[in-house]
């Protein structure tokens, strides 16, 4: 009985080790050989760019703080000295949605709409009843009043409670804001806890 041993081909049966091999990590490519762990060439990319902005005033020195401005001018000046990001709006229009989903009257959500998508910096909008009455279509002016007083169930602060002059009406940033995200998340903070840091 003869037995046969199979033939064992070292070219076929074994793949060799590729002696270059192309690795990338991240943004770079490098040409590695794999016998001496010898870097051959290499492609780095680029480095990201650092935005840089120079600021030449200061707040409460050459501007008002924000919280001080008594007009939309001085407040946007005021913000915009520390938030390269006032031209970004963001309106959470699924969260005003939702107000209606449970209950909301529908004037309330056209006049906190109207409010969240004419901001003037981060949750504050400036303007007057008459303003606001002409922007709302179809609401006079008691409407109004009373759709801002309910509003103020926590989903806007009103520093001047009367409805003569103009004025400033602060949103709530869960459903508005114009500015950076990281602002925002500190006033969101500061709304939902009143009584630790006082809202300006």
């Amino acid at each position: 009985m003869t037995i046969h041993q199979p033939i064992v081909s070292p070219e076929k049966d074994f793949p060799t080790i590729p002696a270059i091999i192309i690795e990338k990590s991240g943004r770079d490519l490098f040409v590695v050989d794999t016998h001496t762990g010898e870097i051959l060439d290499q492609v780095l990319g680029e480095p990201e760019r650092v935005h840089s902005r120079v600021i030449d005033c200061y707040v409460g020195i050459d501007t008002r703080f924000p919280y001080e401005a008594r007009d939309a001018a001085e407040l946007i000046e005021a913000v915009s000295v520390h938030d390269p990001f006032m031209s970004r709006l963001n309106v959470a229009y699924e969260r005003l949605l939702g107000l209606i989903s449970i209950d909301h009257p529908t004037t309330d959500v056209l006049v906190l709409r109207f409010l969240c998508e004419h901001l003037t910096a981060w949750n504050c909008w400036y303007g007057s009843i008459d303003d606001l009455a002409q922007a709302v279509p179809g609401v006079g002016r008691r409407a109004l009043l009373a759709s801002l007083s309910n509003l103020e169930q926590g989903l806007i602060k009103r520093p001047k409670k009367g409805a003569r002059g103009a004025q400033f009406i602060h949103v709530h940033p869960w459903y508005a804001f114009r500015g950076a995200d990281y602002i925002r998340e500190e006033l969101l903070r500061r709304w939902c806890l009143p009584r630790l840091i006082p809202h300006k």
